[in-house]
């Protein structure tokens, strides 16, 4: 068994939770220190202090499960669109692309290459708009009508760190989460861009990064043997482990903060297998649902809505 970390509206209030299950408990009433000393910044400042406050949950979740703490947990909760994004204002949401071999053979047609003299690719997106809870609509980018879809694992930080090395990265890794890195197809690969790719138009748009429906610590994943499955309407999609990965999650932190510094809370999504729209040339619309799984971590779901462009989020 293991628990996972939450943020869902109780009361009209972004409320921080340790769920169990489909049972989930205020963080709060469990283990208030875990809250200090900050607790109006939720679960920011439980991964700003995650070498103190992992042992306060996992103190918690134990007597939870050992009925030594018989607190009730909250009421199921009223509509899925009360389920946010775990980390409501991170810091940072850095994405790595290329990270599997089945991936770049069939979906991006590259073959003839050495991971011994290539790096992946690094970029980001701009947490405050582009991220998304599971339950929740994203709406249609209308500037696209090459709109995919990609799976990931997410990495979530959990203390400060610059230059790391493959053997002290994951030292940094507090939990993990599931991401959705959607993408603008026909402008990430823009023909009229001056260099005919465009991460920030293909990328970058609003709602773009579905993340959760929790995060669960590192110490109850093995993350060399996560099996991903995402299913588009019902169908499968994409399905494959992450020890497909070209670049360790390791690997990927030490490359990454040779230039960027990673921070408490920060998400790293580390790339998605083969299966995307691109390789078959199908795209989204809306009224499609989206669910992407990931063992042990849950099933992030959402919804394509159209976009009324009425400057709401």
């Amino acid at each position: 068994m293991s628990f996972s970390l939450a943020t869902v509206r109780v009361g009209g209030n972004p409320t921080p939770v340790l769920a169990i299950g489909e049972r989930r408990w205020r963080i709060a009433d469990i283990a208030p220190k875990a809250l200090e000393p900050e607790p109006y910044r939720g679960l920011m400042n439980v991964f700003d202090h995650w070498d103190t406050t992992e042992p306060i949950l996992v103190e918690a979740y134990e007597a939870l499960v050992e009925g030594t703490d018989t607190t009730e947990p909250l009421a199921p909760l009223e509509s899925a669109e009360d389920v946010l994004t775990p980390l409501q204002y991170p810091r940072k949401v850095l994405l790595t692309g290329a990270n599997y071999h089945a991936h770049m053979r069939e979906d991006g047609g590259h073959t003839d290459w050495s991971k011994d003299t290539k790096n992946p690719v690094f970029f980001f997106k701009p947490p405050t708009t582009t991220l998304v809870g599971s339950g929740k609509t994203v709406r249609y980018p209308v500037q696209s009508e090459k709109f995919d879809y990609e799976l990931e694992l997410g990495v979530v930080i959990g203390k400060r760190g610059r230059r790391l090395t493959v053997e002290n990265a994951m030292d940094y890794v507090a939990g993990y989460t599931v991401v959705l890195d959607l993408s603008a197809r026909d402008w990430q690969r823009d023909p009229k861009s001056i260099m005919k790719w465009d991460l920030f138009g293909g990328k970058g748009f609003d709602d773009s990064c579905p993340v959760g429906p929790g995060i669960v610590p590192a110490r109850y994943v093995d993350e060399n043997n996560l099996q991903l499955t995402f299913k588009l309407n019902g169908e499968n999609r994409q399905g494959a482990n992450t020890k497909d990965m070209i670049w360790s999650i390791a690997e990927q932190l030490a490359l990454l903060t040779q230039h960027v510094t990673v921070e408490p809370g920060d998400i790293l999504s580390t790339g998605t297998p083969a299966g995307v729209g691109l390789g078959a040339g199908t795209w989204m619309s809306v009224g499609d649902t989206l669910e992407g799984s990931i063992t042990g971590l849950g099933t992030l779901a959402v919804e394509i809505v159209e976009d009324h462009n009425d400057d709401t989020v």
